[in-house]
């Protein structure tokens, strides 16, 4: 089996594409949000667990491409700390919305 390598360029697409994507998503719920939140209560948990999936998507990536570079891995690893903590302001966002 030959073993595929990772291409920088793609993962640089892919990420820019997966920015792109989910930034355009959080911009969108965040006016449609604050524009009536007593209507769109539920955008607000959305808006922090999109938040942490991007930043633990650029962590994951950080740390992969890393190498043995301890800063990079620092970083990244400082990213899906990041994500986990929006995770869990989603997390309270949608009970506190219950």
């Amino acid at each position: 089996m030959t073993e595929r390598r990772r291409n920088p360029r793609r993962i640089s697409a892919a990420l820019d594409l997966v920015h792109l994507v989910i930034g355009g998503l959080v911009v969108i719920l965040a006016v449609l949000a604050f524009l009536d939140p007593q209507a769109h209560p539920v955008f607000f948990p959305l808006i922090f667990f999109l938040a942490a999936l991007l930043s633990c998507i650029n962590g994951g990536v950080r740390i992969a491409t890393a190498g043995r570079d301890h800063k990079r891995q620092a970083a990244g690893i400082a990213a899906v700390v990041a994500g986990v903590v929006c995770a869990a302001l989603g997390a309270v966002s949608a009970v506190i919305m219950l």
